[in-house]
């Protein structure tokens, strides 16, 4: 069973740089608890620089740079919430160069 929460979606932000969101529904699982899996990525200068994702069944990471962390999910909405500060956040550092 898989629907779309988020269907997938491309948007080019005012840097010019693309943002990638999917999220469907899938069956509970011992890897995917709550029944979902996503993906938020965030490419600047063709690499990915920031992602979300839940992928491979290495539970709820984030991506930054070259670095992959855990994180504690809470909600889709909120995981989302904090990727677009995230991407805000680096996309603002790039006029203090």
């Amino acid at each position: 069973m898989t629907e779309s929460i988020i269907p997938k979606r491309r948007l080019i932000t005012e840097k010019n740089n693309l943002i990638e969101i999917t999220a469907w529904k899938i069956n509970k699982s011992i890897n995917y608890p709550e029944g979902i899996k996503y993906s938020f990525t965030f490419v600047h200068d063709e690499k990915r620089t920031i992602a979300f994702d839940n992928y491979n069944n290495e539970g709820h990471h984030m991506h930054f740079l070259n670095k992959k962390e855990k994180y504690k999910f809470v909600s889709l909405e909120k995981t989302m919430e904090i990727f677009f500060n995230k991407v805000e956040e680096f996309e603002n550092n790039l006029n203090d160069k």
